[in-house]
């Protein structure tokens, strides 16, 4: 398939000039795989666009990839010990229940295995759990393993999957990356609030032809971005340190990566996450808190291409106060 490929670098809504985020941990997978593999294409003159603005030109941004690529941990084989993760959301079915340990086994083929998980008795679902329950479940690792060898996990979050939850196919022709919505779930306003993806790796294939658009915008904690980045007002509601936040885009990612920073960290570029939570499963609803900046990354599979005809991954900013 003939592919052209147009490297966007250093744009952000209002055209910031900032910290290219390629070199961040949000962004090198898309500069790995996306941008790597179009680089012999536009040095060869083979027809692929590049589209840069004054001061980030192509070769900046390889020399940049190269310079962080020692930095760059792929992702473990042993989906148990993914490094880099602090929490995982999983669809999973109940194998056992020992006590305040659940036996489970994921049915997420991106993230397998068996895990013995406790804390899902102090969960309002509990007494409905039993063996073949099918569920999501929101977890957090602890240290060692269990009796059989198993990696222990805390349920953080669970929900009892009916079997009335399989989606149908969106018909939908994404040309572009989206954009993504967040609407207070507590709120009987209709105010929404829409970010528009900062760094994206987005392709769309029709027949034998296809384009591609590789966009680095800047880091998320970058200080110079943040007039230009949403922010929204959490609400304080009685005994709740997080309100529910519905998240919608046109067409369900196959899986996401929530980052979240302490805002005092703004400009810090240095500073590390105080969580990160990847869903294997389209979560459509999240806890925001107030005083955070959050990235969500959300990667449509190649995988799915045949019935999509787009595919790539895509990244959100959102600062909360």
């Amino acid at each position: 398939m003939r592919m052209k490929k147009i490297l966007i670098c250093g744009l952000l809504t209002g055209m910031v000039s900032g910290i290219c985020a390629c070199s961040g941990k949000a962004a090198k997978e898309e500069a790995a795989s996306g941008a790597a593999g179009e680089a012999a294409e536009i040095s060869s003159g083979q027809g692929t666009e590049t589209v840069t603005n004054d001061s980030t030109d192509w070769e900046n941004a390889e020399e940049n990839e190269e310079e962080s690529a020692e930095d760059f941990v792929p992702e473990a084989e042993n989906s148990a010990v993914e490094p880099g993760i602090d929490v995982v959301g999983i669809e999973a079915h109940v194998k056992e229940i020992h006590g305040d340990t659940l036996l489970i086994s994921s049915d997420s083929d991106d993230f397998p295995g068996a895990f013995a998980v406790t804390g899902a008795d102090e969960m309002p679902e509990s007494s409905d759990l039993q063996g073949g329950t099918a569920i999501q479940i929101v977890m957090q690792r602890s240290d060692g393993t269990d009796e059989q060898g198993l990696a222990k996990y805390r349920a953080e979050k669970i929900v009892i999957l009916s079997g009335d939850e399989e989606e149908a196919h969106e018909d939908v022709l994404l040309l572009e990356a989206p954009v993504l919505t967040l609407q207070d779930a507590l709120s009987s306003k209709m105010d929404k609030a829409e970010l528009a993806p900062g760094n994206y790796n987005w392709n769309v294939e029709n027949g034998e032809e296809g384009t591609g658009v590789v966009a680095c915008g800047v880091a998320p904690l970058e200080e110079a971005a943040m007039d230009f980045t949403v922010k929204v007002k959490v609400p304080e509601y009685n005994g709740m340190s997080g309100v529910p936040y519905m998240l919608s885009v046109p067409a369900a990612p196959d899986n996401m990566v929530v980052r979240q920073w302490n805002a005092g960290d703004i400009g810090n570029m240095e500073a590390k996450e105080e969580r990160v939570t990847k869903y294997y499963f389209n979560t459509t609803v999240l806890d925001l808190e107030a005083g955070k900046v959050y990235e969500f990354a959300l990667e449509w599979k190649k995988g799915d291409a045949e019935a999509n005809t787009f595919y790539g991954s895509a990244s959100y900013v959102l600062v909360t106060e």
